[in-house]
């Protein structure tokens, strides 16, 4: 089947880039806005125990802290682009660090209102990030965009790594979970300082529609929708609960936040490693069922050996890194043109990430309502179980 790919690294029509040209200090700004966008997600993982026996949250409240930024990412991402077309991607990217770190101080004050209140403007920001920097890379590095993503993927995962790796210590070290929280917010300041010159460089966005007609209709849609689900939702999870199962395991808390910094780490490396197997190939269905095994045998070797949890957290780690590189390639691979590649982005990720919001809170809830880890994992697999059909409709050499 004869792919339309020349034309995913055409800039959008009505993008028209002005001032200065894009040079080192764009690519740095661009980094460095892609490093803030899971760090302050990630950074709060290690921490829900302390959170949870300061405040008396139960485990679905405290899944709540996880899911809500990412039903931000369900429900604001087509709003994201449309902010970033009235008032300009650089603009929109300023303001999206800058409610980042606001939301940051308002979590840290005290109080669950005000914690809950500071991760949905966290969850805002992220989501304007999420939406926008791919338009900037395009925008700005039209003839590196594959390089250029390859690095904003691994500041993405690296930034998670980092953020979960210290919480842990330094809130132990006197600053408390709430000043541990404030240093995972702090990057956001340095990146909208450095990003602050990009506001003579206006580009206007295209708009994101939520689906046309074709994309609505098309199978393909609704798989690749199933498998970016499924993914966000196993990934979130683990993303929230692994060090909370870890510790009731006996493992430290400083231990418990190193295994999520390898888990978020070794992602980077698969996640930029599998777009460029993926597009070597017309059919990603044997890919795609690699990182659903993966997923299996990290989620199985803790249910079965949990002491080995450096091995599965490797494992997983390489998983989720695999998934979200392919879910993001298939959304360019299964599109036939770049108006249909935005439509079809808009419908997956909209669709793909209310469902992952779900994860944390039903694992927070099964642990709750059974006293242990048994059933959130079991589920986990089922959901693994969906993402392994999933991606046999949305592997498939065939276009929206």
């Amino acid at each position: 089947m004869t792919r339309s790919q020349s034309s995913v690294g055409e800039q959008p029509a009505g993008a028209r880039p002005a001032g200065p040209a894009a040079g080192p200090l764009t690519l740095l700004g661009v980094v460095l806005l892609a490093l803030n966008l899971r760090a302050a997600i990630a950074g709060l993982a290690p921490l829900l125990p302390d959170v949870r026996l300061e405040l008396g949250l139960g485990s679905g409240t405290a899944g709540l802290l996880t899911t809500l930024p990412v039903l931000c990412f369900g429900l604001i991402s087509p709003f994201a682009a449309l902010l970033g077309r009235r008032i300009g991607v650089q603009r929109s990217l300023l303001m999206a660090m800058l409610v980042i770190v606001a939301g940051s101080l308002v979590r840290a004050a005290p109080g669950i209102w005000w914690l809950l209140a500071g991760t949905v403007l966290i969850g805002a920001g992220i989501t304007v990030g999420n939406v926008l920097v791919p338009s900037a890379v395009k925008q700005d590095f039209p003839q590196r965009q594959g390089a250029v993503t390859a690095l904003t993927t691994a500041a993405l995962t690296g930034g998670a790594a980092l953020a979960a790796a210290v919480t842990a210590p330094l809130a132990h070290t006197g600053l408390g979970w709430r000043g541990a929280l404030l240093v995972v917010g702090a990057p956001a300041a340095v990146a909208a300082l450095v990003w602050l010159p990009q506001l003579r460089r206006r580009h206007v966005a295209p708009p994101l529609r939520l689906g046309g007609a074709a994309v609505l209709r098309s199978p393909v849609t609704w798989a690749l929708a199933a498998f970016m689900g499924m993914q966000s939702l196993t990934y979130y999870a683990m993303l929230a609960w692994l060090p909370t199962l870890l510790r009731d395991g006996g493992v430290s808390a400083a231990d418990a936040g190193w295994a999520l910094a390898l888990f978020n780490l070794l992602g980077i490396a698969t996640a930029v490693l599998t777009p460029a197997l993926a597009a070597r190939r017309g059919d990603q269905r044997g890919l795609g069922l690699l990182v659903c095994l993966s997923w299996a045998a990290c989620l199985l070797g803790l249910l079965a050996a949990p002491s080995g949890y450096l091995v599965w957290a490797t494992i997983g780690g390489l998983a989720q890194g695999a998934g979200i590189g392919l879910a993001l390639t298939l959304l360019v691979l299964r599109a036939r043109t770049p108006e249909s590649a935005r439509d079809l982005s808009g419908t997956v990720q909209s669709v793909g990430y209310l469902l992952g919001a779900t994860g944390p809170v039903l694992v927070g809830v099964l642990h709750d309502g059974s006293g242990g880890w048994r059933f959130p994992l079991t589920a986990l697999c089922v959901a693994v179980a969906a993402m392994a059909v999933a991606v046999l409709g949305a592997g498939r050499d065939r276009q929206v």
